[in-house]
């Protein structure tokens, strides 16, 4: 999201006299997330406000606050204009979006600006971002610092790589010839200006778009429908080429923008050509069923379209959207702070250690301070349980974290990532035998199999909960019954792409007498590229599963 000249979304600010660190040959800058300058240092008040599936902590004045919440849930209603609700990805626990209007350096402390410095002289110089949008794999949240007096909520819009990340959460998975294209088509678009604008396109590059603009009849490469709609197998074997990798591109976004454009009908049958891409590999029949017509009329109808797309704006009517439901804009309470806050602190861990991990600690301590605040002050939200928890993992302390999580999930938190890590804790502790084949009764398993079964109709659905719901299943002496393996099959569906969700899947069946079933799954996520492990795995269970055939 960016507001022109208000948000700098994004853009990093170089760190004062870090800049004079880094040798010439240091290697690439790091760009970590903003300190928030502690309760004490401050006395501006966090405002709240939660809206649209959003938390929302903001020390902006309560107007700026107001413009910004509002901006931000209108320009969401205009991406559900041009990607429809079914395909952006659903997340239960609220997103988290931090506001500051601060000077940048009051947000990092004496110690980590020393840290921060000696790092930098390490490596390429070190960045604080002033704005950054960091995700879990249930939660994602952002930070933004706004220039109060520059605001304009009219400027906002949302950036491509946030569009992009709402939908490649889907579940099942879009397809990436979508995922790709509709964010490449995004960086065209722009919400400012009414109605929806689509700039023109840029077709490889900017010289080949200016010579199409001017010769409509300038031979093209358009990639065919056969290898747009490609399997993932065969996708990963293009970026041997890049020239191949340019036209693939290109032509996603010439689809996205078409069908876009187009409208009508032709919009509604891309967007059910999606939905059935989501549960399996497309054929022509299905597509010709949907828009009409065959593979080639679609590659002549994209040629035809590409010298216009190259060379006219177009411009899209939202139609008329929801209004902006009604929110309050309300002094936060230290509850409110502490998770919202704590939450995005600990997000920044994962971030910092990927990043630079020799600054980490400094991070870990500032998130602990946080929430350990609100617990010490005696909040047991089972919320504010759930972050100390996924906190303690994040920094690497799992056995700190169990009491945490063990509290949280009593409390019914709705936080799918908090059950997996508990029941994963509690698998780790099961006793192993040699060589790791060591099966147990139900009631072994069942501290295991309770808390992944309770979180299944949280969202987002994780691949890796059906996938330890399968292991523990294969591991029990019980079978699971009629409604777990309705579960456990509902897994596969959602995660058909992933080979190493069908693995464990097949294994479960396979273990309970299911061995067709089980061939079955391995066949069919063959299509789809997978690791070295999982490749193993499959190719493990496949010999085992053919000699108990021939016996």
């Amino acid at each position: 999201m960016n507001a022109r000249g208000a948000i700098a979304w994004g853009v990093a600010v170089w760190l004062a006299g870090a800049g004079t660190l880094a040798a010439a040959n240091a290697g690439p800058r790091v760009e970590l997330p903003p300190m928030m300058v502690e309760e004490s240092v401050s006395g501006v008040p966090w405002l709240y406000v939660n809206a649209g599936g959003t938390e929302f902590l903001s020390r902006c004045s309560a107007g700026t606050t107001r413009s910004l919440v509002e901006g931000w849930l209108d320009k969401l209603q205009q991406v559900r204009a041009l990607v429809p609700e079914e395909f952006l990805g659903r997340m239960d626990p609220p997103s988290i979006f931090v506001l500051y209007s601060q000077d940048l350096q009051q947000t990092v402390s004496a110690e980590i600006q020393r840290e921060l410095q000696a790092a930098g002289a390490r490596s390429g110089g070190v960045d604080i971002a002033p704005s950054m949008r960091l995700a879990d794999r249930d939660l994602h949240g952002s930070i933004a610092y706004i220039d109060e007096g520059r605001f304009d909520a009219a400027g906002l819009s949302i950036a491509p790589s946030h569009v992009r990340f709402l939908v490649q959460i889907r579940v099942p998975a879009l397809p990436a010839w979508l995922v790709d294209g509709v964010e490449r088509a995004w960086r065209r678009t722009d919400f400012v200006l009414h109605p929806i604008t689509l700039n023109p396109l840029v077709w490889e590059n900017e010289g080949e778009s200016d010579a199409l603009a001017a010769d409509p009849l300038r031979p093209r490469a358009v990639l065919p429908a056969s290898e747009l709609f490609a399997n993932e197998a065969r996708r990963a074997v293009e970026t041997r080429y890049p020239r191949r990798v340019a036209t693939r591109a290109s032509t996603q976004e010439l689809l996205v923008r078409w069908a876009w454009v187009t409208g009508g009908p032709v919009r509604d049958a891309f967007w059910k050509l999606a939905a059935q891409a989501a549960e399996g590999p497309i054929t022509e029949e299905q597509f010709e069923a949907n828009f009409g017509f065959d593979y080639a009329e679609l590659r002549d109808r994209l040629s035809d379209y590409l010298p216009k797309a190259v060379r006219e704006t177009a411009w899209i009517s939202p139609g008329k959207t929801p209004a902006v439901p009604d929110f309050t804009v309300e002094k936060a309470t230290p509850n409110q702070v502490a998770r919202v806050r704590g939450e995005w602190e600990r997000l920044a861990i994962g971030h910092v250690r990927r990043r630079l991990p020799q600054v980490v600690e400094p991070y870990i301590a500032q998130a602990r301070r946080t929430l350990r605040r609100a617990y010490d002050a005696g909040d047991r939200d089972p919320r504010l349980l759930a972050t100390m928890g996924l906190c303690e993992i994040d920094a690497g302390a799992a056995a700190a974290a169990r009491p945490w999580l063990e509290a949280a999930t009593a409390g019914g938190v709705v936080r799918p990532r908090a059950y997996y890590e508990l029941a994963w804790l509690r698998w780790t502790e099961l006793p192993r035998a040699a060589g790791g084949t060591a099966t147990w009764p139900f009631a072994q398993l069942a501290p295991v199999i309770a808390p992944l079964r309770q979180t299944l109709p949280q969202a987002p659905a994780l691949p890796e909960i059906y996938a330890l719901l399968a292991d523990a299943w294969t591991a029990c002496e019980l079978a699971p019954n009629r409604e777990e393996w309705a579960e456990l099959e509902r897994g596969a569906r959602l995660f058909a792409g992933r080979p190493a969700v069908g693995l464990p899947i097949a294994r479960a069946l396979a273990r309970h007498g299911r061995k067709t079933e089980a061939a079955a799954l391995l066949a069919a996520g063959a299509a789809f590229p997978m690791d070295e492990e999982t490749r193993a795995g499959v190719e493990k269970l496949r010999a085992e599963l053919a000699a108990a055939e021939e016996r």
